[in-house]
């Protein structure tokens, strides 16, 4: 799983890159392979969770702590769309620290994922707690990649079951 650390130091782009070096740019299921059939193990540790924007909107209101940043894989893809996630509790106070987010309100980070609407809403784990909601960019996300090449992890998101968990 993903932890503060590896946001914090950049240790969760070398880990995306291998991923999608995986992946590679064929189009065939990759179900049946030991190294991706790992790499999906990996992917479900984030229980990456599709959602609307009223369940980001209530997950940002219960945080804490919120940061708004440019997408971590954007690194990855630099000539993709430019989109922001929000960070929130633990790992937005360390992407604040290392300089890659920085502190906002809940009106700004609510702003910020309308403004990026027409992307689908991702929120993931990070140290074992939903503390990330990427305005993704499927044919860059590490998430949709594993879903269009059949290693499936992105479920619906319930309000309710994140609060049950905590």
């Amino acid at each position: 799983m993903g932890t503060v650390e590896d946001y914090r130091t950049g240790r969760v782009l070398e880990n995306i890159q291998k991923a999608l070096h995986v992946f590679g740019d064929r189009e065939e299921s990759l179900t049946s392979k030991a190294q991706a059939i790992r790499i999906q193990e990996k992917i479900q540790e984030f229980e990456a969770r599709v959602l609307s924007f009223s369940e980001a909107s209530a997950s940002i209101r219960k945080a804490r702590k919120i940061a708004l940043g440019e997408r971590v894989c954007r690194a990855l893809h630099p000539k993709s769309v430019s989109t922001e996630s929000v960070f929130l509790d633990e790992l937005a106070e360390a992407m604040i620290l290392s300089g890659q987010a920085r502190a906002v309100s809940i009106e700004d980070a609510e702003g910020a994922l309308k403004k990026h609407s027409c992307h689908p809403l991702v929120i993931s784990k990070v140290s074992g707690k939903y503390q990330e909601i990427c305005a993704s960019v499927p044919s860059d996300c590490l998430f949709w990649r594993a879903e269009k090449r059949g290693l499936h992890s992105l479920k619906p998101f319930a309000v309710k079951s994140q609060e049950r968990e905590q």
